[in-house]
């Protein structure tokens, strides 16, 4: 149930993020989606990884190593990582929405010529 409102809340976000900057909205949502299902997964693998090079291969098959509070902290890193991914886009957007301005500032009054 968590995972559906982490859902919408990233195609929220993101949504809002690329319609103030006229971008496409359903590219920043898999952006955000991709971010977020991305740094479960690795963080997910760097705990697998990390168990079997401490306890050996054969504690993967064990399954007191899983506990329900894995799944919240994967979540939780999933969810940081697609604020960061958020936080960059939204710097990237405004710096191209600042360099568009200043084009269009320094350009007022010079004359084009045309043949």
């Amino acid at each position: 149930m968590i995972g559906i409102l982490f859902l919408y809340w990233i195609w929220k976000a993101f949504s809002n993020l690329a319609i103030e900057y006229n971008k496409n909205k359903w590219k920043y949502f898999f952006i955000g989606l991709g971010s977020y299902f991305g740094v479960n997964f690795l963080a997910a693998l760097i705990y697998v990884f990390g168990l079997a090079v401490v306890y050996g291969m054969e504690s993967l098959d064990d399954d007191s190593n899983y506990n329900s509070s894995l799944d919240f902290i994967c979540a939780i890193l999933g969810g940081l990582g697609c604020y960061f991914i958020y936080k960059y886009l939204e710097n990237k957007n405004k710096k191209e929405k600042e360099l568009l301005n200043q084009d269009e500032i320094e350009s007022i009054g010079i004359a084009v010529d045309e043949n």
